[in-house]
């Protein structure tokens, strides 16, 4: 365990009630640095530094917020602003998002929770960025949270000193947890419906000094709205936010104190991997917006970002008609990077392929095979050394398909499709080593050309699926988290379609948390077409002009 000194307390964050202290003035830390890629960790080169009173998410005791992100990997790394960024040390496949809530057992010691996509809840205590060996000691907080699409962490809800948790389901019921101030939260509350208008979801702390926390919501257009705090974990009528720069952010984290002022701001993260500081006015508003550094498209997950974290796939497979099977990372800005050779003997002749969202639970996305000859379902695991065999499969399969978890249990599942147009399910276990027997689904999807899934399509946190048609139409089946019947009827995407010769989900390839598409043309073009995490598209963006055009797979 790693334990900080000693500090006042805040309702709710570790500090102080009330307004905290000023710290001496100095530059930000994250103002005028350049974020550089070491070894796959971000480091922000730092400014000028001092001691100062605590803020919320201050793991160094600097007086001013940290970064605490996930990287494409699904690794957990802390920024303090200084040269010796560190790297969580704890299971990566306990993380899907992950919160820097405060101090949560009243030791004065900033603290983390983990939510794994089982709907695990993990509390780590004693976080200290500065030594190496990461989140301290942890514990299980809670389960059964997969039922949630997200989890914030607004600061103290109630006015009793200890930081509490919202969490919001895929119908938009939003719930209070209070906080205990032993780690551990009280029994849920229902505060509000209609939540799932929104896109993003920020705990932001207390915006307006009046000692009770405060809420960000952005709608898929780009509003934003505050709703301020009301004591008990219910909120104030909304308030519609003046800036109309709110939808070129893809990730925009609140809850910190990142100037050190004492007063609660905002970052947010564009398209390009810029990052942005607003200030806050500690009334409820902030200031204008300011540049702060470059190169963060490769965090897949900022704690405390306001987006539903897409978890499970980052990246792409392409397969030579021979059977050589290359992998492709995200850059977070919507290209492909980093071409490695996985491995050789999957001709298509003989074989099927998908990559599947992380049937391990380890936030990685899994190759599956399917042999022609036997029928039999497998998962070389190319980065271990093993070769499980999921399934014993069928040989009428044409099609498998690894969306991720359509049932709702928080395991990714896997689905296959016959020459006849038989639809199968086979449930996931979580260990990427075995599957449940197939359940039959539905039958009529021998009508299409191309069937893929990466994730969440409509923003309710369930994974969806896309099919296009011989006439090039493309369908999208919204996914319900039911195991019997896991998918809604198909809703028009759009048509020409048939343009490409192949489309394919990278997973989140823009950073934020909503799964994209991709496409290329016979003559080897590639397009990107970003999610907007309501079933539909933005316009294509040209990638590549040439060159994408030889691959007999691309998954």
């Amino acid at each position: 365990m790693f334990t900080l000194r000693s500090r006042r307390h805040e309702a709710g964050t570790g500090r102080r009630s009330g307004r905290r202290r000023p710290r001496a003035r100095k530059t930000s830390a994250l103002a005028g640095t350049v974020a550089v890629l070491v070894a796959g960790v971000f480091v922000l080169t730092p400014g000028d530094a001092d001691a100062t009173a605590p803020a919320r998410g201050d793991f160094d005791g600097d007086g001013t917020s940290d970064l605490v992100y996930r990287n494409v990997a699904g690794q957990l790394y802390v920024n303090t602003g200084a040269a010796e960024t560190m790297a969580l040390d704890t299971d990566v496949a306990k993380v899907k998002d992950v919160l820097t809530p405060g101090d949560l057992d009243s030791d004065g010691v900033q603290d983390v929770l983990t939510l794994s996509p089982a709907g695990v809840l993990y509390f780590h205590t004693g976080v200290y960025a500065r030594t190496p060996g990461g989140l301290g000691s942890y514990r299980t907080v809670a389960s059964g949270w997969q039922i949630y699409d997200k989890v914030v962490a607004p600061g103290d809800l109630n006015s009793d000193g200890k930081a509490d948790l919202l969490a919001r389901t895929p119908g938009g019921t939003l719930y209070y947890y209070p906080g205990t101030g032993t780690g551990a939260f009280g029994s849920r509350v229902t505060v509000g419906t209609g939540w799932q208008q929104y896109d993003q979801l920020i705990g932001a702390g207390d915006l307006n000094g009046d000692g009770v926390g405060d809420v960000l919501a952005r709608t898929p257009a780009g509003v934003l709205y505050r709703y301020t705090g009301k004591k008990g974990g219910t909120f104030n009528a909304r308030v519609k936010d003046t800036k109309t720069e709110w939808a070129s952010y893809g990730q925009i984290i609140g809850g910190g104190d990142w100037d050190g002022d004492g007063r609660t701001d905002l970052l947010a993260r564009d398209f390009a991997g810029q990052l942005w500081f607003y200030p806050g006015t500690g009334t409820g508003t902030f200031g204008a917006r300011a540049a702060r550094s470059k190169g963060w498209g490769k965090v897949t997950q900022f704690a405390g970002a306001g987006n539903n974290p897409h978890y499970g796939k980052f990246g792409a497979l392409a397969r030579t008609s021979a059977g050589a099977v290359y992998s492709y990372q995200v850059s977070g800005t919507g290209t492909l990077t980093g071409r490695l050779l996985v491995g050789t003997g999957w001709p298509t002749s003989t074989t099927r392929l998908s990559y599947a969202v992380s049937l391990r639970q380890n936030g990685l996305a899994d190759l599956v095979v399917h042999s022609v000859g036997t029928g039999r379902l497998t998962n070389p695991a190319y980065y271990a050394l093993s070769d499980p065999t999921l399934a014993t499969g069928s040989t009428s399969y044409r099609r498998i398909v690894g969306p991720g978890d359509v049932t709702g249990d928080g395991r990714s599942d896997l689905l296959a499709v016959t020459g006849a147009g038989t639809l199968y399910l086979y449930p996931g276990d979580g260990t990427g080593t075995s599957v449940a027997a197939p359940a039959k689904i539905s039958t009529g999807w021998q009508r299409y050309n191309a069937l893929l899934g990466a994730g969440d399509f409509t923003g309710d946190g369930r994974p969806d699926l896309l099919a296009r048609d011989t006439s090039g139409t493309l369908w999208r089946y919204a996914g319900t988290g039911s195991a019997t019947a896991p998918f809604a009827a198909r809703v028009k995407v759009g048509t020409g379609w048939q343009a490409y010769k192949k489309l394919f989900s990278p997973g989140d390839a823009n950073g934020d948390g909503k799964p994209d598409l991709m496409a290329t043309t016979s003559a080897g073009a590639l397009y990107f077409y970003a999610g907007t995490g309501t079933g539909a598209f933005k316009a294509r963006v040209s990638k590549a002009s040439s060159g994408w055009g030889s691959w007999a797979d691309l998954l």
